[in-house]
């Protein structure tokens, strides 16, 4: 079941709780209707909430099994905007929204044991993606969108991309490319056990 959406005041109390457990291919179809998103002053607003200035912080959410490199790529599996041959990592701008993102790509009930890990990556080493398919944020996903992000990849122009979220209006998700020369960029990670909300699990169980 879909995580439903949440408020704005109910996003930003999330992201205050859980930042607080931490211490101070082919081109896209011509036929495809494209659609631009302003994204620009959402990676700006969040290089000012940095404590590192010129960079972004970005978050995950992971089970044990991530928790040594939770930024690493792990298997190869289809996403919405990177198809199962291309290796990346999803990652967010804020806490809550990389909860959300676990939750609902959990399959079942969420592990007992999940870990909310942060990082910094400069804010110079992500591309905002201006233009993408419109059907973006259907299911199941679509190719023409993966095309989008198999491109970027391979490309190797940037470290990360900046993409629209389909979970929550108004936000974002950062594209890791673990294979980029620029990896190494990827600094002061912090990983500290997450408790899951029992209301949150049962939303995600069903």
């Amino acid at each position: 079941m879909p995580i439903p959406p949440t408020s704005i005041s109910e996003e930003k109390n999330l992201d205050q709780a859980l930042d607080g457990t931490f211490p101070a291919s082919d081109p896209v179809s011509a036929t495809t209707h494209l659609t631009a998103t302003p994204t620009e002053s959402i990676l700006a607003a969040a290089e000012r909430s940095s404590q590192h200035p010129g960079t972004v912080t970005i978050y995950r959410v992971v089970g044990a099994d991530q928790m040594e490199k939770p930024f690493a790529a792990g298997r190869l599996e289809a996403a919405r905007w990177t198809s199962e041959n291309t290796a990346s990592v999803y990652a967010s701008l804020s806490a809550g929204d990389a909860l959300l993102e676990f939750l609902a790509h959990c399959e079942g009930e969420p592990p007992r044991n999940a870990y909310l890990a942060r990082a910094q990556i400069p804010r110079e080493r992500i591309t905002v993606m201006h233009a993408y398919p419109s059907t973006w944020c259907e299911q199941p996903y679509r190719r023409e969108v993966q095309q989008v992000g198999d491109d970027w990849a391979r490309s190797h122009r940037s470290l990360a991309a900046q993409v629209p979220s389909a979970l929550c209006a108004d936000a974002c998700n950062i594209i890791l490319n673990p294979g980029h020369v620029d990896a190494p960029l990827i600094q002061g990670i912090e990983v500290r056990p997450i408790r899951i909300d029992d209301r949150l699990r049962r939303i995600a169980s069903h």
